[in-house]
């Protein structure tokens, strides 16, 4: 081949290439030799250019920080969803470790509500926030006690109190819960931090002896829904109340058996 600065001449034919082999049994030799002429500055499209070749297929360096960084962000989304749900599992099972603090142990929750009860007007009061319910308040009526009939006992102490009685629950005699102020409404101890608290108060006078069984069991279980039904906070406070306008002894018998409860935390006294 020569090359000139302006034409390029290539010869074709002429004889096989040494290296060739084929099957075609006819000679070479026969085929005049072909001349082609090129510009220096033609271009040949069918000609592979090793430049061009090298410059246009990506290289496997060129291409591994694409792949990097596709893989890095698959595992950073499956990273941050198993950070999720080990998160979720944590905290379910936190809540649930903390409604349980308090063992339930079967007692059934007898509970009569207000309206069924009591005529008491309510809706002017204050309402409780139940998240911010912390406390609980334990005291008894310094009443006579009541095994049967116990709403009619209810309707008298009403009527001493010109309204619905201070406190949120009532555990009475006949084995009832009976609903004041209920998880809605605040307490009217002005002694008491009411915005955050439920008070119960047992039907009766228990400063020499306690409640029957069924009423502590139905104290319990009330505990245990309240808190089941997120309208008080795991971890609250339990206090005992004694009235010292009654007697420094009042309700002392139901203080002795009140601390020996889960998160008793002393004792406060009210007039």
């Amino acid at each position: 081949m020569e090359v000139n600065q302006n034409v390029v001449h290539a010869t074709v034919g002429g004889g096989p290439h040494p290296s060739y082999t084929s099957e075609y049994t006819g000679s070479f030799d026969n085929y005049p030799p072909t001349e082609i002429y090129m510009e220096s500055s033609e271009r040949t499209p069918l000609l592979p250019s090793s430049r061009s070749s090298t410059s246009e297929t990506p290289s496997a360096a060129s291409l591994s920080p694409a792949i990097y960084t596709k893989e890095c962000i698959n595992w950073r989304t499956i990273g941050l969803l198993l950070m999720f749900i080990s998160g979720l599992v944590l905290a379910t099972y936190l809540l649930w470790q903390q409604t349980s603090a308090l063992p339930y142990k079967g007692y059934k929750l007898n509970l009569i509500r207000h309206d069924i009860w009591s005529g008491a007007y309510l809706h002017d009061l204050a309402q409780l926030e139940a998240d911010k319910v912390v406390n609980v308040f334990i005291t008894h009526t310094g009443s006579e006690e009541c095994s049967e009939n116990c709403a009619s006992l209810l309707h008298s102490l009403q009527r001493k109190h010109f309204g619905e009685l201070p406190f949120n629950f009532l555990m009475a005699g006949d084995c009832e819960t009976y609903e004041a102020r209920g998880w809605r409404y605040v307490s009217s101890f002005a002694e008491l931090p009411q915005s955050s608290s439920l008070v119960l108060a047992f039907v009766g006078e228990f400063s020499q002896w306690l409640p029957s069984v069924c009423q502590l069991q139905m104290a319990q279980a009330l505990l245990w829904e309240s808190q089941r039904r997120l309208k008080l906070q795991p971890g609250y406070r339990l206090y005992a109340v004694r009235n010292v306008s009654r007697s420094v002894w009042d309700a002392d018998a139901l203080h002795r058996q009140l601390k020996r409860w889960p998160f008793y935390a002393g004792q406060l006294e009210v007039k």
